[in-house]
């Protein structure tokens, strides 16, 4: 169990950030709201972006220099799409002092941690983390000091890894507000493709089935199902390539229940189709109730 975390109490001196986008701009946000850090650094690829978060607070520097952020840093969390997490944490370990303490927030995590752990300089560790929190919305301007709040964050570490470094991790989110789970990455990349990936996709498709002279007819029901399909493709792209295997299990499984639906509607069954929303129901009902 880790050790909770006192108020105005810094649990790291520097702490880095990686890609300062919603993700990263909401945890420079909520560290500094939370007095996690004496310094909060900021590193990415647009200068001119990297002075405006620096200008907004966020930040207590921002630049383009990711090896000098690497050095100055206690705890770098990369922030970047998941198909440069792997590059961006071994330029960021090359650059790092023994001790310093490196996570993620990529929701994908096998090939990632198949990739690192092991592979980083002596005194550097890698703990892989992905906080179940987000938005359809892109940019450090949505940032939000509770965007963690009550939230969880799935971490994936190995048993070589320092559990000092581990705890260290799980205290960080938890001091974010966050409830912490633990499990394998491949384990991990199963259930959010169940949980994430495929929502995301048939938010997806559903909106891609509106016909444009349909779109005035629309109300709430149809923008909320597919609001998450408003995410930026691109990133999606990346997720869903990344955890290619599982992600098509899941919408096989899907597909199943949706053909389950279509035949009880074309064979006119009251009984069948009532049983299959009546599931539906009880387990969406189940999720509020686990809350």
């Amino acid at each position: 169990m880790t050790e909770p975390i006192t108020q105005n109490s810094s649990l790291f001196k520097t702490i880095g950030i990686v890609g300062v986008g919603l993700l990263g701009g909401s945890i420079a946000a909520a560290a500094r709201k939370r007095k996690l850090a004496e310094t909060i650094l900021g590193a990415g690829r647009n200068p001119s972006r990297m002075r405006a978060a620096q200008h907004s607070g966020l930040l207590d520097r921002g630049t383009t220099n990711i090896a000098e952020t690497s050095a100055q840093s206690d705890l770098v969390i990369v922030c970047t799409p998941v198909n440069h997490i792997a590059h961006f944490i071994r330029t960021v370990a090359r650059n790092s002092r023994p001790g310093t303490i490196i996570t993620d927030v990529g929701s994908t995590k096998q090939h990632i941690c198949e990739e690192l752990y092991g592979t980083l300089p002596e005194g550097v560790t890698f703990v892989a983390s992905h906080p179940l929190a987000g938005s359809e919305k892109t940019g450090f301007e949505f940032s939000d000091p509770e965007l963690f709040q009550n939230r969880s964050c799935v971490v994936t570490p190995v048993d070589s890894l320092p559990q000092e470094a581990v705890n260290k991790v799980i205290q960080f989110w938890e001091a974010l507000g966050m409830s912490v789970l633990k499990t394998s990455p491949q384990k991990h990349d199963q259930i959010l493709a169940e949980t994430s990936h495929l929502p995301h996709v048939v938010s997806s498709a559903l909106a891609s089935t509106l016909a444009d002279e349909n779109r005035k007819f629309t109300s709430t029901g149809f923008r909320d199902t597919t609001r998450i399909a408003a995410g930026d493709p691109s990133l999606w792209v990346d997720i869903l390539l990344n955890n290619r295997e599982s992600v098509v299990s899941s919408i096989d499984k899907y597909t199943q229940s949706l053909q389950s639906l279509r035949n009880a509607i074309d064979n006119n069954d009251e009984n069948e189709l009532r049983i299959l929303l009546e599931v539906g129901k009880r387990n969406h009902d189940a999720l509020n109730s686990s809350q």
